[in-house]
């Protein structure tokens, strides 16, 4: 598996520029084609990283790769034996490839409702997040959103490996309750076994997190 994650604003305009030249007709075509100069600029990102990340893992140059996008961010490499998912949280993006059907979610760490982690977690993972607090239940609930950073860091490292799960099974239709994770394991155990959890990550200024669920061999 390779991981990799860029700040799409750091990326040069030389490198998007050749990037953009090196596609095929068809996808230039494409891309030209989208509404705005951001979305523009996010294909040529998730161009530039896919090829990246495929490359590294297959060893073979960077545009030697025929790319199939599919369902739910799961994508697919016509030509070789890989596939990739992406990521795009505000300006950073992110990217995993593997032999195996993968799956990658990023988020931006902010404040989230106790409500709404409720309807997404069961009761283990809950208590994985609020583990540690300080506060009582009651508290909890009565003031809601939940502004702690260690709290806010396991919410989005719990809902982000439950997203990732769902790209890489391929389904459209989440319903986050329906996947779980054993963070008790040392190897956070998914619900369903086909699957596996590979990595938490933060990006460097601590501001995003992304997680990595694989199908297994």
């Amino acid at each position: 598996m390779v991981c990799k994650s860029i700040y799409i604003d750091a990326v040069d305009k030389e490198c998007f520029e050749e990037t953009f030249s090196l596609l095929s007709a068809s996808r230039r075509e494409r891309i030209l084609a989208m509404q705005s100069e951001e979305e523009q600029r996010n294909a040529v990102g998730f161009e530039f990283l896919a090829r990246e990340c495929l490359s590294e893992l297959t060893d073979a140059p960077k545009f030697a790769f025929n790319i199939l996008t599919g369902i739910n961010k799961q994508c697919l490499v016509g030509n070789f034996s890989a596939y990739f998912s992406l990521s795009l949280a505000d300006n950073f993006l992110c990217c995993a490839a593997d032999r195996t059907p993968i799956g990658i979610d990023c988020r931006s760490i902010q404040p989230f409702s106790f409500m709404q982690a409720q309807k997404e977690m069961n009761e283990a993972e809950i208590h994985y997040i609020y583990g540690n607090t300080v506060r009582s239940f009651a508290d909890i609930v009565r003031f809601d959103v939940c502004d702690v950073r260690e709290e806010m860091e396991r919410y989005w490292r719990v809902r982000t490996m439950k997203e990732a799960y769902f790209t890489a099974l391929g389904r459209t239709f989440r319903n986050l309750r329906d996947v779980s994770f054993d963070l008790t394991a040392a190897t956070c155990d998914c619900s369903d076994s086909r699957f596996s959890f590979i990595t938490t990550q933060l990006s460097k200024d601590n501001q995003y997190i992304f997680s990595v669920v694989n199908k297994n061999i």
